[in-house]
């Protein structure tokens, strides 16, 4: 699968909060936030900031339902936050990929791209 990654200026929890601003600019809603970081902590292991958010919109499920119901294991999308060595790193999924193998759903995913893709371009 194929995704886009690109490297924040932020530190990790102001990169988070951007991201999660940017996700509602872009016409897109927060479905489930994932704290990786939290999670681990639950089980005695510390890490790094670590952050998936799942993305997706009501009205665009209903095209994708109504274009192909199958599809509906698709959405939502994952944005991943995680905080490396020495910078943040945000990571989208590829709509038009993960889309493809059902029908009357590129024009849709390449909108979903171009949603994510303004996600990522404010965090740079």
């Amino acid at each position: 699968m194929s995704t886009k990654e690109v490297q924040s200026n932020q530190a990790f929890h102001k990169t988070v909060e951007s991201v999660k601003a940017s996700v509602e600019a872009a016409g897109l809603k927060i479905i489930s936030v994932i704290n990786a970081q939290e999670n681990l902590k639950k089980i005695g292991i510390d890490t790094r900031g670590n952050t998936i958010l799942e993305v997706f919109h009501p009205k665009l499920a209903k095209e994708v339902f109504d274009n192909d119901i199958r599809a509906g294991i698709i959405p939502p999308l994952r944005i991943y936050i995680y905080e490396g060595s020495s910078s943040t790193h945000v990571v989208i999924q590829n709509a038009v990929e993960l889309f493809s193998p059902y029908k009357g759903l590129i024009d849709l995913a390449k909108r979903v791209d171009e949603m994510l893709d303004s996600v990522v371009r404010s965090v740079k």
